[in-house]
């Protein structure tokens, strides 16, 4: 994936509200270029990118993902997940969570994290508990999770 870096920093580029932190973008610039991930790509663009990062032999989190703005409600983000899962199954995770803000915090974005919380569980997680973490600059992250389906 350290290839397809500037294509995915285009990406988050488009997406202003949940990745306006320049250390989350710093970050996510060194997670595409270093973690193992898969991108979709329209026309020979990158569209979309998703990020993860096995944890032991049993579970894996997805770190990052994003999908360009004018792309997002197309099944993208959807396509990525189920493509994650193949990939996760193959090394034999059995779980896969991700971090995302958690509700306490207020969001009053038209596009903000309620909806990023509505995608992954219309996409089979399931939301299992919200931390105070102090390395998302003092905001609540709620943990999703989902079983890798066996084949």
């Amino acid at each position: 994936m350290p290839e397809d870096g500037p294509g995915c920093d285009a990406v988050i580029a488009t997406l202003p509200h949940h990745f306006g932190n320049e250390r989350g973008v710093a970050d996510c610039a060194v997670a595409v270029r270093a973690q193992q991930g898969i991108v979709a790509e329209v026309d020979g663009s990158i569209v979309g990118f998703l990020t993860f990062e096995p944890h032991g032999s049993a579970s894996a989190e997805i770190t990052w993902m994003a999908v360009r703005a004018d792309r997002r409600r197309r099944g993208i983000g959807r396509a990525l997940v189920a493509r994650a899962d193949e990939l996760l199954r193959e090394i034999g995770a059995r779980f896969v969570f991700v971090l995302t803000l958690g509700p306490s915090v207020p969001d009053d974005a038209e596009d903000g994290y309620e909806g990023t919380r509505r995608f992954y569980e219309a996409a089979g997680f399931a939301p299992l508990r919200e931390f105070d973490l102090r390395s998302w600059d003092d905001e609540a992250a709620l943990v999703l999770v989902k079983a890798v389906e066996p084949r």
